[in-house]
């Protein structure tokens, strides 16, 4: 592994390296941390009979602890490094699954989904994005959305994965084997690989070798590419990023927007179930999660072509054209429709948070910025789920809450036209 990944080995610039490691570690922080929440509740349901009631309290903990986690491992980003939090996060996300697999009792699953929520914070947006941050700047959206494709394709293996284990062999093997995947593939890298940016391996951001700085009788003036790296390197302070618009502009647009998409896919199989029954819905599903792969592909091809601020709103605008889709609904081939163009966005949306972060307040105190927002976020996307469900029941469809969150999605694209650097 030291000789294929050495900073020396070529002319390819080492983030790349970062890049592709930075995949793997998502394989493991979706496809364990998200897909395999259903898998685990089904077995659950299916093998304990216990009520689904008590266990959909897991979830929302879930997300709600790794937004508390979020913001002290911002802060532990910048002070040291991210390859410590790596090792960390794999070791808890070993530890949630394996207790997971062992619960007995309705209860045992909170301290399960605790762990796995603290694991799933230490590899999540925050590590990657502070990351893919640091070694990138003009590439930040195209290496963010190749940085995060891994988390598609880890859904698609390791949830299938743990199902068969959990029915052919019961919860302790499946909890153990998804420990011992996530410790053998991530540590080895976070100790290796990963290095705390290009300055560890004498290279400049975005590629180049380091070279001696130049005196104050250097007669070659600033150029446009040090001024736009110079402001990436303020080192801000939160207090000083609270105070500006920019800050509220991404906390409060992105909480609204996870919010609308964390209900949804908890609830899409019972909003889609009336029409094509449980198992057509579940292949429905499915193809929401290939065209979030799609939608990541595309980000990776062609992300870097506008400001991120902009594709995020036009993001959210396309969720909203999905969402609207699906409360419509009658014909099945519009709630087809609909899972499509939400597909097409899911990724797309998680991969440009920390970029829109980076983009506004640079790379120096990423970690630190983006924590309280990534705490509003997973807010969001926890209280979702409770949203979807209360309204669902109050007014015994899910017509009415899918319009609104339509509207907050609107209102979220409109409002990241104040996600600008600030002066």
């Amino acid at each position: 592994m030291r000789t294929v990944a050495s900073p020396r080995s070529g002319g390819t610039y080492y983030g790349w390296y970062i890049v592709a490691a930075c995949n793997v570690v998502a394989m493991m922080t979706w496809g364990i941390g998200v897909f395999n929440q259903g898998v685990f509740l089904g077995y659950f349901v299916d093998s304990y009979g216990w009520p689904r009631a008590a266990l959909s309290l897991g979830p929302m903990l879930f997300y709600v602890w790794a937004g508390v986690m979020g913001v002290l491992i911002g802060r532990q980003i910048d002070r040291r490094g991210p390859r410590i939090i790596l090792v960390a996060g794999a070791l808890l996300l070993g530890a949630g699954t394996t207790a997971l697999g062992f619960a007995r009792e309705p209860w045992h699953v909170y301290p399960g989904f605790l762990l796995l929520g603290s694991g799933y914070a230490c590899l999540h947006t925050v590590t990657l994005g502070a990351i893919v941050s640091r070694w990138f700047l003009r590439q930040r959206a195209r290496a963010m959305g190749a940085a995060t494709f891994g988390a598609s394709i880890g859904g698609m293996i390791l949830a299938p994965l743990n199902a068969a284990l959990l029915e052919g062999w019961g919860g302790p093997v499946g909890g153990l084997t998804l420990a011992v995947i996530a410790i053998v593939l991530v540590v080895p890298l976070a100790l290796w690989v990963v290095k705390d940016g290009p300055e560890a391996v004498g290279q400049e951001i975005d590629g180049g070798e380091r070279v001696a700085s130049r005196g104050q009788d250097d007669p070659q003036p600033a150029t446009h590419t040090s001024q736009f790296v110079a402001a990436d390197e303020r080192d801000w302070r939160v207090g000083e990023a609270a105070r500006t618009v920019a800050f509220w502009a991404v906390a409060v647009c992105f909480h609204l927007t996870m919010l609308a998409q964390g209900g949804f896919l908890i609830h899409q199989v019972l909003i889609l179930q009336p029409t094509f029954g449980f198992v057509a819905a579940a292949m429905v599903v499915s193809v929401t999660t290939i065209m979030g792969a799609v939608g990541r592909a595309v980000f990776t091809a062609v992300g870097n072509r506008w400001p991120s601020r902009q594709i995020a709103a036009a993001m959210f605008a396309l969720q909203a054209v999905g969402l609207g889709l699906t409360a419509i609904g009658g014909e099945a081939w519009v709630l087809v429709a609909g899972s499509v163009a939400f597909g097409l966005t899911m990724g797309i949306i998680v991969s440009i948070q920390p970029v829109v972060v980076a983009d506004c307040f640079g790379r120096r105190a990423f970690g630190r910025v983006y924590g309280p927002i990534y705490l509003a976020i997973q807010l969001g996307t926890g209280f979702g789920s409770l949203v979807f469900g209360l309204t669902a029941t109050a007014f015994g469809s899910y017509g009415p809450v899918l319009g609104v969150v339509c509207m907050t999605l609107l209102v979220a694209a409109f409002g990241m036209r104040w996600a600008v650097p600030p002066r």
